[in-house]
């Protein structure tokens, strides 16, 4: 089931900077059949080796390959426009939902996993409409026994890093993973050693770029900029809990 997009997830850490560009722009386009290299190449100003080099290390012999596979993924695609708005939001929350799915990397979440229930303390990041998401996690990790607290504004976002070691965990929830608040706490723990756990929206986004660990989720580009759906977030959230317990459940054997 959308393979592709668990390709994208696997290997997307290993593309350079300007190539994590180029898979994003494929992504966003959406038309993938009629997308042209050449397309690629004016809009973001590249070459055309660079967007063949960024596919194979998607493990995607050609450019074509990558286009009919993303097309394959979601066969429901050409329908939605002409659906009405109320079937259009079902149809791009179940699309959006199985690709979250689809990237949801078993070693990825059992490295998480790992890493939460070795840690002295977990502080649980968010801001804005991903605080939802934050708060929720964190009372159920206290619930499980664990020390967790959740980290929401600006001010103790700064407080942080006056208290973390490396036997701790920052485990961050943000749909753009640009929040310059976050980002400036995220690089102010990583000197101190903490781990960086971050769960971001696909996109090539500092936040991912500066974790120890990130995991992506998959959201329909929107022409909204605020109030977008949390959702995928959510859904990230509630297979980490439940991998966490699984973690534990098998040392605990």
């Amino acid at each position: 089931m959308d393979t592709v997009y668990r390709h994208i997830q696997n290997h997307y850490d290993d593309l350079s900077s300007t190539e994590q560009l180029v898979i994003d722009y494929i992504l966003n386009n959406g038309d993938f059949l009629n997308l042209k290299m050449k397309v690629i190449q004016k809009s973001l100003h590249i070459s055309a080796p660079t967007i063949v080099r960024a596919i194979k290390k998607l493990s995607y012999r050609s450019f074509t390959d990558f286009k009919y596979a993303l097309a394959n993924s979601e066969k429901q695609e050409s329908a939605l426009n002409s659906e009405e708005s109320y079937e259009l939001l079902i149809s791009t929350f179940s699309s959006d939902f199985s690709r979250t799915i689809a990237m949801m990397d078993k070693d990825k979440l059992y490295a998480i996993a790992s890493v939460v229930l070795q840690s002295h303390r977990i502080f649980c990041m968010a801001m804005g409409s991903s605080v939802s998401v934050v708060n929720s996690l964190n009372r159920k990790l206290k619930q499980f026994g664990l020390w967790s607290n959740n980290y929401t504004e600006a001010a103790p976002f700064r407080d942080i890093a006056d208290v973390a070691t490396k036997d701790d965990c920052l485990l961050i929830f943000s749909l753009s993973g640009k929040e310059e608040q976050i980002l400036a706490s995220v690089v102010e723990n990583k000197t101190n050693g903490v781990t960086i756990i971050s769960v971001t929206g696909f996109s090539n986004n500092p936040l991912a770029n500066l974790s120890d660990i990130s995991l992506l989720t998959y959201q329909t580009p929107q022409k909204r900029t605020k109030l977008r759906s949390r959702l995928m977030l959510s859904v990230a959230s509630e297979i980490i809990f439940e991998t966490i317990l699984l973690k534990n459940e098998e040392e605990n054997k």
